[in-house]
């Protein structure tokens, strides 16, 4: 049976991409064996490239084998975001291509879900449609008071598919009304519905998220990995079936073509609001 990195290595990657990786887009820093992976687009709210995701699933991957790393912890540079979701200027026109690019997604998805040592996430602001679903694998969730949380690709007129089973996973029925809504949650309702595990002052954030992956790294390891393994058996297959039936209706949009024009017209949206805000 193939294990992970050949299941990733064997997949057909984007042949070029519209926003290819910069050496900065995702920082590696390595804390007393404790691994911190730092998002960093800033002027793009840390939206993740097809580019930057690939990376991101080979430093996982590394990390999962590496003797010299106990833990991960993925966060977002600066104030303002973790991750807001796939960046939005790569959407193809062509459903083929949209395919392809959910199939991609999914070595990453399997990489974070098969990763057998502590992952914790360190929010420091707004986690968005696939960001938010990034830290829905994590084992443990730390965020500050302002943080905002949830799914909003139909704002930007996108299906939410598979983020909507996510949600549905934790907190059943109520997961249409956040989706549809494309609304955000603050921080304290996000843990109220036990998206987020613990709430600190924003300085205090990536702080706790070590100290929480040190004592998860110290619980006994065999125990902890196969714990972690097993569990992820339980969804194993709705995992699997929501992913299909999020590459179906995508390429369904897509086809029809109501899906570009949608996204075309929330990037005029946002044009008009920034220049409004600047005194047009």
């Amino acid at each position: 049976m193939q294990n992970r990195r050949e299941v990733f290595e064997g997949r057909k990657m984007a042949e070029e991409y519209r926003f290819p990786y910069a050496q900065n887009d995702l920082v590696s820093d390595v804390r007393d064996k404790m691994l911190v992976l730092t998002i960093n687009r800033q002027a793009r709210y840390n939206a993740w490239t097809e580019a930057l995701r690939e990376e991101f699933t080979r430093k996982l991957l590394d990390a999962n084998e590496a003797e010299d790393v106990d833990a991960l912890i993925i966060t977002g540079a600066g104030p303002n975001a973790f991750c807001a979701g796939a960046d939005l200027g790569e959407t193809n026109s062509d459903s083929d291509a949209v395919s392809a690019g959910l199939e991609r997604f999914i070595a990453c998805y399997d990489a974070v879900r098969s990763f057998s040592k502590p992952l914790v996430a360190a929010v420091n602001g707004v986690a968005a449609g696939s960001g938010f679903q990034l830290i829905q694998f994590c084992d443990y969730v730390v965020a500050h008071p302002g943080v905002r949380m949830g799914q909003t690709e139909v704002n930007s007129g996108l299906p939410s598919v598979f983020g909507t089973w996510l949600m549905w996973e934790r907190i059943g029925s109520r997961a249409y009304e956040l989706s549809l809504q494309g609304r955000l949650m603050l921080a304290e309702e996000a843990k109220q519905l036990g998206f987020v595990n613990e709430i600190v002052e924003q300085s205090k954030v990536l702080h706790t998220a070590l100290d929480v992956a040190r004592r998860l790294a110290n619980q006994p390891r065999l125990a902890f990995k196969l714990s972690k393994a097993a569990n992820r058996q339980f969804d194993k297959e709705r995992y699997a079936e929501a992913m299909k039936r999020a590459i179906a209706v995508y390429r369904e949009a897509f086809e029809n073509g109501e899906a570009q024009r949608q996204v075309s017209q929330f990037f005029e949206n946002r044009r008009d609001r920034k220049t409004d805000a600047h005194g047009g």
